[in-house]
């Protein structure tokens, strides 16, 4: 389905929902988790809302409130007392997409979740009548604090599908990660060095963090973080990506998301045979996975010496990303949210008196929009 076919409208198949999205953040993960599955769902004929300040009364008829990983003590409270409300018969749902329990020390966010964060996030948890994780793993590990648990497998826009991502005149070997993932390539960084050493015709490009030097490419070219989502997704320009995972807890309950956006643009990607990429990516299909770390560079050369390989790679990739896009998903997410709603308890009276818009963050209405 194209971004401008026109979806079954809600009231066609079930009871239009108002559902309000209290997003941690408007960036990368508040796009993916909240900002692009609740436009779709308003695109259908609910009444979807993702806003980043929860800044206004909680409307009368309100269905769901999602609220996306509430953690800081701030937060926690209006959590807590939403909960506590007498006759609430809204359905609260938690959204997590990381295994807050396993970070790893370099992941800048450690240190905040091994401590009161952290047993916020549980208690909080445990407060939903629902929750929403992008893994299965991830769902083990959230139903130790409330079993009702649902997989909303991250998504995007059927419009990229249809996005020319811009090519290079010299082959591109790219990467795009932020510093939660510095672990992840430290330890592929001696075989990728190996490899740019030995094919100094190659471009290296990496977007977030800048890895030029550890792989002896000081002068690579960087693309800074970006935080509007068809912006980044635009900005994207490699011809081989890469997908390093180290072996820890905190990576196997990690999405796919990083192939399913090389794999929307076409990119053939060369990942660790680990976690969600050990499902996801079908060997010499849709990508190259890598056991052992000699095969990084194996998997490069064979790669960079083969352009109708990366075209067959690339074309497949993009087949299976078009499973996965939220035009095709959307049902997921109402299925969760009326299963949801089924769960909360049920009140005398809607609560709330107040209507007034929250002021709100520029999420879904971009994604419509170019690419």
């Amino acid at each position: 389905m194209s971004a401008d076919d026109q979806p079954a409208t809600a009231a066609e198949t079930a009871a239009p929902l108002k559902i309000w999205g209290w997003a941690n953040d408007h960036f990368g993960c508040g796009n993916y988790r909240m900002g692009l599955p609740l436009w779709y769902l308003n695109k259908v004929g609910h009444q979807a809302t993702a806003f980043s300040v929860l800044d206004a009364e909680l409307p009368a008829d309100l269905d769901i409130l999602v609220g996306q990983l509430v953690a800081t003590e701030e937060r926690s409270e209006v959590w807590r007392e939403f909960a506590g409300l007498k006759g609430r018969d809204f359905a609260m749902v938690y959204e997590i997409d990381d295994d807050v329990w396993n970070l790893t020390q370099s992941n800048p966010a450690a240190n905040h979740f091994d401590g009161a964060a952290g047993a916020r996030v549980e208690e909080n948890i445990r407060l939903a009548d629902a929750v929403t994780v992008t893994t299965d793993t991830l769902a083990e590990l959230v139903s130790r604090f409330n079993t009702n648990v649902h997989v909303l497998p991250n998504c995007f826009d059927a419009a990229v599908l249809g996005h020319q991502r811009r090519r290079n005149p010299t082959l591109t070997v790219g990467w795009a990660g932020g510093s939660g993932h510095v672990l992840d390539f430290h330890y592929v960084e001696k075989d990728l060095r190996t490899f740019f050493r030995r094919n100094p015709q190659i471009d290296v490009h990496f977007m977030g963090v800048n890895h030029g030097a550890e792989v002896g490419r000081p002068e690579a070219r960087h693309t800074g973080w970006i935080g509007n989502l068809v912006d980044y997704i635009q900005t994207i320009d490699f011809d081989i990506g890469l997908a390093p995972l180290l072996y820890n807890a905190f990576n196997r309950s990690k999405s796919d998301l990083k192939f399913l956006e090389y794999a929307s643009l076409g990119i053939p990607v060369v990942a660790s045979d680990f976690g969600p990429y050990a499902a996801s990516v079908a060997h010499g299909v849709t990508g190259l996975k890598v056991r052992h770390p000699h095969e990084w560079a194996k998997y490069l050369n064979q790669l960079a010496k083969d352009e109708s390989m990366r075209a067959e790679l690339g074309d497949n990739a993009r087949a299976w990303a078009a499973t996965r896009t939220i035009q095709a998903n959307y049902q997921r997410w109402e299925a969760a949210y009326a299963a949801a709603l089924g769960a909360a308890p049920v009140g005398a009276a809607r609560v709330g008196a107040g209507s007034a818009a929250p002021q709100r963050s520029a999420f879904g209405s971009a994604l419509a929009q170019a690419v």
